[in-house]
């Protein structure tokens, strides 16, 4: 099934949604609101209660890799499920797509499935990692800053162990 493009905006790129996807601007402002502040109080949940999460690393994974669909949920309110979806598996969103929703898979995997509390700590760094990437993806020269910043911690850390 092929989706027509819109043509009320003039760009190509922008997908009509199915009819039982089409939210008025203020729905689209409003479900990625709530999504995004349920976002951060899942991931304010897993600072607040971390002394607690580290015994419990399973709990940890759960409530991170909630908050992370949810905040990457609520991008999709805000764009539309379709055109959001085009944008993930665009070539060069591809890759972050593929790590971030890879860790949280992995975690969950690994939380609740496997339970391996060192993988399932590694697949949340990991997933830490991909939401940064992320979110810094969409500033102005936000990944070539990151790079900078990364490249000038790594030279204070090796100069920390160095001395």
């Amino acid at each position: 099934m092929q989706l027509p493009i819109s043509e009320n905006n003039g760009s190509a790129n922008h997908i009509q949604e199915p009819s039982w996807f089409n939210m008025s601007r203020w729905d689209r402002i409003v479900c990625f609101g709530v999504c995004l502040v349920a976002s951060i109080i899942f991931f304010v949940l897993c600072f607040a209660l971390f002394p607690v999460l580290v015994l419990r690393p399973q709990k940890f994974a759960l409530l991170w890799s909630l908050g992370s669909l949810l905040f990457v949920l609520s991008f999709g309110c805000l764009q539309g499920p379709m055109n959001y979806l085009l944008h993930l598996i665009s070539l060069n969103r591809l890759p972050f797509t593929l790590a971030y929703f890879g860790s949280i898979v992995l975690t969950l995997v690994f939380s609740l499935g496997k339970f391996s509390p060192i993988l399932t700590i590694i697949a949340c760094i990991i997933q830490v990692v991909a939401a940064v990437w992320y979110t810094v993806s969409y500033f102005p020269l936000g990944t070539q800053g990151l790079r900078v910043a990364g490249r000038f911690g790594t030279r204070r850390v090796y100069a920390w162990l160095d001395s």
